[in-house]
């Protein structure tokens, strides 16, 4: 009998433990119900394997607080106990004076400017040439760093040079703060920068043959660090998975249709998640459904296409009404803007700890 309260003392105690740090202070242990965590319960065909659950016997989950009781438990708690990226981007949201609201999006729509001062364009300057081809797009989550795709950067030639010890990479270029990149009277204050160094994640590239592009994840280094002002800022990072977000946004100067032309204006999309069986049944490779998601639209044409490679799918963030949360990025789809046929992202959140030691790394 001593035996048997004792070890359900101890799971009382780790129960009250996981409550109290519950996904970092955005959400709490409840009992998995209609009544008591609809969030999860209904949303469990398209969160599956990822549920986080508070006991051993899968009864209690972590179930997203509403955003108010957030705010509150994170400002109760401090600095205690925050990841490095969490107190950055505590910082970030001290720095920024205003911002331009984002209203909800159907379909696709010019971004404003000064909207998403985290978007980055990441191009190829051509040898002994000014000209500029801006193939991906990226977020800058630090002064020196911008998030984007691996593919973006990385091929069997790219990989071989890169490894060089004597390689340098003055053919990638990072602009931030730009709207239209064809209109100099735009509302805009561009900053370029030279690439001097990027890491892909070591294991991008590893099943290539499956052709699901797993861990299309990489970090570009910046040759100094941005100035950060209403037109350059940086997103954050996400402090957990973001399944629970259904709807999300996406940005970049990608092409409007299949085998159209690249937009030079910065572009905005509202996107529907996508269910695990949904992807499998319309797209040609499985994804990982816990290192990818699926986003498009079950009943228009919104979608990412070529050209927004490598650019973020963002949330609000929960605590901070100035800035984001990128939860995904960009990777690969089928064919473009078809409804009902999603595209794949890779999901941040399980990379934060790799991100954290290259960006905040002492």
């Amino acid at each position: 009998m001593q035996v048997i309260f004792g070890i359900l003392l101890i799971l009382g105690v780790l129960s009250t433990f996981l409550c109290e740090f519950c996904d970092n202070g955005t959400g709490e242990c409840k009992d998995l119900t209609a009544t008591d965590c609809p969030a999860v319960f209904f949303n469990l065909p398209l969160i599956g394997s990822l549920v986080k659950y508070c006991d051993e016997f899968n009864d209690l989950v972590c179930c997203p607080l509403p955003l108010n009781m957030q705010r509150q438990s994170q400002q109760f708690s401090g600095n205690i106990g925050l990841r490095r990226y969490e107190k950055e981007c505590r910082r970030y949201n001290e720095i920024r004076a205003s911002c331009r609201s984002t209203p909800f999006i159907v379909g696709g729509a010019k971004a404003a400017g000064r909207e998403f001062p985290f978007m980055a364009l990441l191009g190829q300057r051509g040898k002994n040439s000014s000209h500029i081809d801006w193939d991906c797009g990226g977020t800058i989550i630090h002064p020196k760093f911008v998030l984007t795709a691996a593919h973006c950067l990385e091929t069997s030639e790219t990989k071989e040079q890169r490894l060089d010890q004597n390689y340098d990479c003055p053919k990638y270029v990072v602009r931030l703060g730009e709207l239209d990149y064809k209109n100099s009277s735009d509302d805009a204050q561009p900053q370029d920068f030279r690439v001097v160094n990027y890491v892909v994640h070591p294991a991008y590239g590893e099943d290539d043959d499956s052709g699901s592009r797993k861990n299309d994840i990489a970090l570009v280094e910046l040759e100094r660090e941005a100035t950060f002002n209403e037109y350059v800022a940086p997103a954050c990072l996400p402090l957990a998975s973001g399944n629970e977000h259904l709807q999300v946004t996406a940005a970049g100067w990608g092409a409007t249709s299949e085998g159209g032309r690249s937009s030079s204006h910065l572009l905005k999309v509202s996107l529907e998640r996508f269910d695990e069986h949904q992807c499998s049944q319309r797209l040609e490779h499985k994804i990982d459904v816990r290192t990818q998601l699926c986003a498009g639209s079950q009943n228009t044409s919104a979608d990412t296409c070529y050209g927004d490679s490598g650019g973020p799918v963002f949330v609000q963030h929960p605590t901070y009404s100035c800035l984001k949360q990128v939860i995904g990025i960009t990777s690969y789809g089928l064919v473009c803007g078809v409804q009902g046929l999603p595209s794949v992202y890779t999901k941040v959140h399980l990379y934060t700890d790799w991100i954290e030691n290259i960006v905040w790394g002492e």
